[in-house]
């Protein structure tokens, strides 16, 4: 039997097998956007594009056999550390019962079923994994069209047309496509297919195990969170060949993708003989069915919690490859100054997002008192190089929070706000912190209100800009450097 927590320990493996190879996908498209150019034709731009997609789809090919190059040995030790795991716990009831199951490594029937699934499994998901060089295509190809038409009909600038490609690119994330055409991202792909696979593998080696010993009900596995469908009938006794007073396996959709060991089922089962100890008393089933969570005043059902977690969950992983898309723009080789400075302060925007959503969920681990699951926001080695620029802008956000800038006055203009764009362009020119609180403490001259109502402060080693009707600071430039 696998418990809840075996499951959760599946997930991280499964999600570790590819972990990085997401990141770098995005990167490698990011930066073949950022350096292809603009091209001032459309032949011209066909011609340009269909070049860069076939280096692309070799790249990405030659990335992800080097992923697929150890999976098979990954994937093989997550069946076998769950098979053992599952027949230790089920063979312990039937020793206790007189029997004497014979162990998994002595069964031939077992092993062949063990590595058949691991052979077949590994071998779908390397398939699966292959389509990302061919929807890695179709995305630079989409991404690159969308932005010669933007700066052909002058609708967006260049930088702000490869700015948007690549958050749109990185927010899908490297995605996989399935026979049917449907697509998912790599990370869930490979979760759903390892998880669904290996419960529905152990549950094949416990019914060897019954059909060996004689062994016809089984007790379901039950825990608290579960969705709707499945709490109807989680910690029941279900007779395998359907005898009255019992569960049927019709009456749990075993075999179907969303019943019993269904597609991302976290229910298993074990032995039951009868007059045996029930696991889970009804009172405990009920209470668990109908528990609730309170997150901002509201209630929910602990099922709807959940998966409330898991919506925040994605989004900071969401987060964190537009952030990697931003990178492989700044890794590159380009030389183009405006884009360069606008990817930095988009960078900074995007950081600043990132950080509400990360306090979001932290409040709501607080009021729930749930657990945070960091194998769910961590996206592979490139985190820690993210996290560390994401820290950098934090720092300069929190100065200008802390400080006494708001409510302060500056040529008769009381300071009202901080804008997002001024702190996204501090970082993104590397202007000091400081040296804008002494431009406000100490200007050295003004400029003229303009139309749009904004006024030029100018000190001693930069610039900023002011709304003289709202009293916002609306973005900063170091001396010397043309402004926006």
């Amino acid at each position: 039997m696998l418990t809840e927590q075996d499951f959760i320990k599946i997930e991280k493996q499964a999600i570790g097998i590819y972990q990085n190879l997401e990141l770098q996908i995005i990167e490698e498209i990011a930066t073949r956007i950022a350096n292809f150019g603009y091209a001032n034709t459309a032949v011209l731009n066909d011609i340009k594009i269909a070049q860069e997609m076939g280096f692309l789809y070799q790249d990405i090919i030659k990335l992800v056999a080097k992923y697929n190059n150890t999976s098979y040995e990954k994937v093989s030790q997550i069946f076998n550390e769950a098979g053992v795991q599952t027949l230790k716990f089920d063979d312990e009831i039937y020793i206790e019962a007189g029997l004497n199951p014979i162990p998994i490594k002595q069964s031939a029937s077992m092993i062949q079923l063990l590595n058949a699934t691991i052979k077949k499994t590994s071998g779908n998901l390397q398939n699966l994994v292959m389509t990302t060089a061919n929807t890695s295509q179709t995305q630079f190809y989409n991404a690159m069209n969308m932005a010669y038409m933007e700066v052909s009909t002058g609708v967006k600038s260049y930088s702000q047309s490869i700015l948007d490609a690549i958050d749109g690119m990185s927010s899908e994330g490297a995605l996989i496509e399935y026979p049917s055409g449907r697509k998912y991202s790599l990370e869930s792909a490979v979760r759903m297919n390892i998880v669904t696979s290996v419960n529905q593998t152990c549950g094949k080696l416990q019914e060897l195990r019954a059909d060996e010993v004689g062994c016809d009900l089984m007790e379901i596995t039950a825990y608290s969170g579960a969705r709707p469908e499945h709490a109807k009938w989680q910690g029941k006794i279900v007779s395998r060949s359907g005898k009255k007073g019992y569960l049927s396996l019709d009456d749990i959709g075993y075999g179907t993708a969303t019943g019993f060991k269904g597609i991302n089922c976290h229910h298993d089962w074990n032995p039951y003989y009868p007059g045996s100890p029930r696991t889970y008393t009804q009172k405990q089933l009920d209470d668990w069915k109908n528990e609730k969570v309170i997150y901002n005043a509201k209630e929910y059902s602990k099922y709807d919690a959940t998966q409330l977690q898991r919506r925040m969950e994605r989004q900071i992983r969401t987060d964190k490859k537009e952030l990697a898309g931003l990178q492989g723009i700044l890794t590159s080789n380009i030389n183009d100054n405006k884009l360069i400075e606008d990817t930095r302060t988009q960078f900074a925007k995007r950081s600043l997002i990132y950080k509400t959503h990360q306090n979001e969920l932290n409040h709501f681990i607080e009021q729930t008192s749930f657990v945070k699951d960091n194998t769910r926001l961590y996206v592979g080695k490139q985190d820690k190089n993210i996290s560390t620029q994401v820290t950098n802008v934090t720092k300069i956000a929190n100065k200008y929070n802390n400080s006494d800038i708001v409510e302060s006055k500056v040529n008769g203009i009381k300071v009202t706000e901080i804008g997002e764009h001024i702190i996204s362009r501090t970082y993104a020119r590397n202007v000091s912190f400081e040296d804008v609180q002494d431009t406000l403490k100490n200007p050295i001259k003004y400029g003229k209100i303009r139309t749009n109502k904004t006024q030029q402060i100018n000190g001693k080693n930069c610039t900023i800009i002011i709304n003289t009707e709202t009293g916002k600071l609306v973005t900063v430039y170091p001396k010397k450097t043309k402004k926006d």
